[in-house]
């Protein structure tokens, strides 16, 4: 039985059509890990656990011949390690061919578990219990990837292609859920947020992530919650059916944002609210003013649609002359900003 086969028959019923042959993965497992039936189909080679003794710092794993990046578990028992190139061919990164390779150490018994391959393992993570996940960002220039999860020792419990780019993962602190993020694609994988519920082998959900892209994610094992954690803005919680919750306090995080490239497109969907009342529209002038002041001013791009929000705000609060004056200030640094037909109406309102 080929290695497609044998996973379709583990996931029958739990999504099998999402796995397809594109992701070769190969696992060795030791025999000092525990075999699960369920899993078995996949059919990896067992092999001795090794007892070498690995060399680690922040972001390095080195064990043998072996060098690699690496996360830990957060009760530091188990290191992931992975490497996305193929030394005795001289290549890593983007290629066409040849495998990149992974392992799973466990430091509590000093001796390594599991050893695998797949096109190009990169962004793992790993449980306390052992549980692992990996992103393939498969070879190639196709906008593809694929997200695996592993028990402790080694067998695939889920895996999810896509036709996107695989850009954000993470895994919960008891391996329970797991969940991927994709880019920008014109199919309909591209710009999702998938949650994973790891005991039924099944995505939970797929919504595009309104928080947008955070340096990180968690997730919460008991409510089931996912948050995104956004530099320079804070945290923000999506619901255990994706529901973005915290969407009223990542506005105003933006808003207040001393980065002009979060306030001021904050500003221009403020504006853009079909219950936009004046002091609305004061926050914007605020929000613009300060935008400037901190260096949009000094981009042309920027400071013109900053003057057309100026204008837009004063035009909402019946300030027609400030209007007009910020227009004609965007229209300046750019004739196509979009509101020379308002500039041009407003001016004769006031002739």
């Amino acid at each position: 039985m080929g290695w497609f086969d044998a996973l379709k028959n583990l996931l029958s019923g739990n999504g099998a059509g999402d796995v397809r042959p594109g992701s070769q993965i190969r696992a060795n497992v030791s025999t000092s890990a525990p075999a699960s039936a369920a899993v078995a189909a996949a059919e990896p080679k067992r092999v001795d656990a090794e007892t070498n003794s690995p060399v680690k710092d922040n972001h390095i794993f080195r064990l043998g011949d072996y060098v690699g990046i690496h996360s830990s578990s957060p009760n530091g028992r188990w290191v992931l390690s992975w490497s996305d190139s193929v030394p005795a061919m001289g290549i890593g990164g983007h290629r066409e061919s040849g495998n990149g390779s992974y392992l799973l150490y466990d430091a509590e018994a000093g001796q390594v578990v599991v050893r695998g391959e797949m096109p190009r393992p990169n962004g793992g993570h790993v449980a306390d219990s052992g549980h692992f996940s990996l992103e393939d960002w498969h070879f190639g220039s196709a906008l593809s990837g694929t997200f695996s999860v592993f028990e402790p020792n080694g067998q695939i419990l889920f895996a999810k292609d896509v036709t996107a780019n695989v850009m954000n993962s993470e895994i919960s602190k008891n391996g329970l859920f797991a969940l991927f993020q994709t880019a920008n694609s014109p199919t309909e994988d591209g710009r999702k947020l998938f949650l994973i519920d790891v005991s039924k082998r099944a995505i939970r959900y797929s919504i595009d992530p309104l928080a947008g892209w955070p340096e990180r994610y968690s997730i919460d094992e008991d409510t089931a919650q996912v948050t995104a954690h956004l530099k320079d803005l804070g945290s923000f919680r999506y619901d255990s059916e994706g529901a973005f919750i915290d969407a009223a306090k990542l506005a105003q995080a933006k808003l207040s944002s001393p980065r002009y490239e979060f306030a001021i497109p904050a500003a221009e969907a403020l504006l853009k609210s079909p219950d936009l009342t004046a002091e609305m529209a004061r926050q914007v002038l605020d929000t613009v003013k300060l935008a400037r002041e901190r260096g949009a001013d000094q981009i042309d791009s920027w400071n013109a649609k900053s003057l057309k929000l100026q204008g837009l705000a004063y035009e909402a609060l019946g300030e027609l002359h400030k209007a007009v004056k910020a227009f004609d200030e965007a229209l300046a640094l750019d004739p196509k900003i979009g509101v020379k037909r308002k500039r041009d109406a407003l001016f004769k309102k006031l002739r």
